[in-house]
């Protein structure tokens, strides 16, 4: 059991990603970023598009891929890459309470 416990924290693949969340990241440049998390995927929409990207295994944090973007989330934290051009580093955008 321990062995596969570490195992999982190694590659953690253990972690899984948020359920029906929706994060609004805060990008170099003053672009926004929001990301809607369902499962294994993400939907991140960025001024007039929207990219659809499938998680896939990561060492740190999360990490989504699509056929035009990618997406790597840990902590309040976002890297974001659209047609090879790093949007990032991306700040998450916390609701005022």
């Amino acid at each position: 059991m321990t062995r596969f416990l570490l195992a999982c924290l190694a590659l953690a693949g253990c972690a899984s990603p948020p359920e029906g969340v929706e994060r609004t990241y805060l990008c170099d440049g003053g672009r926004l970023a929001m990301v809607a998390f369902s499962g294994e995927t993400a939907r991140v929409r960025v001024a007039n598009e929207s990219f659809d990207l499938w998680r896939q295994g990561s060492a740190s944090g999360m990490r989504y891929t699509g056929a035009r973007a990618v997406l790597h989330t840990k902590d309040d934290e976002a890297l974001l890459a659209i047609d090879g051009r790093e949007l990032g580093p991306c700040q998450e955008v916390k609701p005022q309470r």
